[in-house]
């Protein structure tokens, strides 16, 4: 397992470094790790192994922004897609700390997918913050950008990613990003159990990565999802980069130490304040952390037979990290699915915009202007600057549209582009089902692109009513109660039932059915059929897609 094997001293630090450091990561990548853009960069890797011989050694230090965390955002970071956003707070304490900046338009693009190369550049600002980095290394160069090269070769010669997992320009996934944040940790995670590994999705996992994954989690650095998935490979959003940066932020200093005491709960005594652990005991402190499945908890939630990382301190439990697993036996297993989201009508057609041919499959928009309305709706404006010519073909300049398209509606599932026949082409996707589908383009590209300033339509057709299906499967084992809880549109509502011991798949959908009827908000909006062990709630409003979440918890 790699790890950081040396350490530098304080030294003075070397002018060039810091200055070529500090205007790249300013002038050229927006102190975000954004880089260029969408570069054609190989990652040929060249004899970039860490140098262990002591000496030359310097510490890199980051010019800081002239206000504190906490203050209000200056003018300058007022970013216009942030307001009430999830990520918002997260993401203003790493601009206010020179992490990530925006981009000169204001805005801060929180579900841009972020490179390994972004990702590798936040931890590395962070890292050069809070930590002394070895400067003196064997690294002859990568090809990334040159206000890159500073960065990834302090990442490799500190061994924060391994030059056989770094492709610059690829997609960072999350499965990437907590091998970064755990390395940035400097922990030997050799003997790191594995045992709280519980996702249903991580079998083709090596075993390095379920170390890497494992500690992760006991650190809180990561979380699962709420159907028992970990998603490796899905790639991760700017604003989710943030919020794992934050939490690498927050164990600087903070690393649990003491005895890790593994195993499964035998019982739990809270009026004796005293743990169980196989067959020996041990006192609770008074103020004892609790993490359930890597989230905030409490005793209270704690039971019998789950899976338990304990730190022990003083000869008390100071820090609790328990799981359940897919198999608990008390847990009864339920399936949340949309069956019909009103568009699956047999003539509904999204538009297509398909381009006349062009003789220029990459060209180079930067300075252009290319606007974007949807279904009638008010133009937005498309950021061209990463299709600049460098792009291999026109598959990589669809792609890039997309995804530039995507940016300025804010929804990434909106537009598919694609590149055919040297025929640029745009098709709507998720259109609304109380509307015609219509795709329109204006500006300055739209020669460079093939296209013209008209409309092109779909059709509606006929409408589906939004259907959902929860199937019970399995039967209960143990006395629970479970909250339902949905919201569309129109309503937001939960609803309990009581699963008693011995209860059939059978009768759980029963009592579910039974719960949802009873509730006249969720009546008036759904018809509620029962089948066996599956619950079919169907919108009584014809044609609408409602959009709605429905999910089930233990209570």
């Amino acid at each position: 397992m790699k790890r950081w094997k040396h350490k530098i001293l304080p030294a003075i630090l070397a002018s060039s470094l810091s200055v070529s450091f500090a205007t790249a990561v300013s002038a050229h990548g927006n102190g975000n790790g954004n880089g260029n853009g969408n570069g054609n960069w190989n990652g040929n890797y060249q004899n970039a192994k860490g140098n262990n011989q002591k000496g030359n050694t310097q510490k890199i230090s980051f010019p800081q922004n002239n206000f504190k965390p906490g203050n209000s955002y200056p003018t300058q970071y007022r970013f216009t897609d942030l307001q009430k956003h999830w990520a918002e707070s997260m993401v203003k304490n790493m601009v206010d700390r020179s992490i990530i900046k925006g981009y000169p338009d204001h805005t801060f693009r929180p579900n841009k997918p972020v490179t390994q190369l972004e990702a590798l550049t936040m931890v590395i600002n962070l890292l050069t913050q809070n930590k002394e980095l070895m400067t003196n290394g064997d690294y002859k160069g990568y090809e990334v950008p040159d206000w890159a090269q500073t960065t990834v070769k302090l990442a490799l010669i500190n061994h924060i990613v391994d030059s056989k997992d770094f492709e610059p320009n690829k997609p960072a996934t999350r499965l990437f990003v907590i091998k970064l944040l755990v390395n940035a940790l400097d922990v030997d995670i050799d003997d790191v159990d594995e045992d709280n590994l519980f996702f249903g999705d991580i079998a083709n996992l090596s075993d390095e990565e379920r170390e890497y994954l494992s500690y992760a989690l006991l650190q809180s650095l990561v979380a699962g999802y709420e159907d028992k998935t970990f998603k490796p490979n899905k790639p991760v959003t700017r604003a989710e980069m943030a919020v794992f940066v934050n939490r690498l932020l927050g164990k600087f200093g903070s690393v649990e130490s003491g005895n890790h005491v593994k195993g499964t709960i035998a019982a739990i005594d809270e009026d004796e304040e005293e743990l169980k652990i196989g067959s020996k005991a041990y006192e609770i402190a008074d103020d004892v952390v609790v993490k359930l499945n890597g989230k905030a908890s409490s005793m209270s939630k704690l039971s019998k037979g789950m899976i338990i990382d304990a730190i022990v301190k003083d000869d008390e439990i100071t820090t609790i990290y328990a799981y359940t697993t897919s198999d608990d036996e008390d847990d009864v297993d339920f399936k949340v699915e949309k069956a019909s989201d009103g568009n699956d009508g047999d003539d509904f057609e999204e538009a297509v915009k398909t381009g006349s041919r062009v003789s220029d499959s990459t060209p180079d928009l930067t300075g252009e202007t290319l606007s974007i309305a949807l279904n009638g709706d008010r133009a937005k404006w498309i950021d061209l600057d990463d299709i600049d010519g460098t792009q291999d073909d026109g598959d990589e300049v669809a792609e890039a549209l997309e995804e530039a398209i995507g940016d300025a509606l804010g929804d990434d599932d909106r537009v598919k582009v694609s590149f055919e026949n040297s025929h640029f082409v745009f098709e709507t996707d998720n259109s609304p089902t109380d509307e015609v589908p219509s795709i329109k383009f204006s500006g300055s590209a739209l020669n460079e692109l093939g296209l013209n300033s008209t409309e092109a339509k779909g059709s509606l057709g006929e409408s589906d009513e939004e259907t959902w299906k929860i199937t019970v499967k399995s039967n209960a084992t143990s006395d629970q109660t479970y909250v339902i809880a949905i919201e569309d549109d129109n309503i937001d509502e939960k609803v309990e039932i009581d699963v008693d011991d011995n209860d059939s798949a059978e009768e759980i959908a029963d009592k579910i059915a039974d719960a949802l009827q009873d509730n006249d908000e969720i009546d008036s909006a759904y018809s509620v059929d029962v089948d066996g062990d599956v619950v079919t709630l169907t919108s009584k409003i014809d044609g609408e897609d409602l959009d709605a979440e429905i999910a089930i918890s233990k209570k």
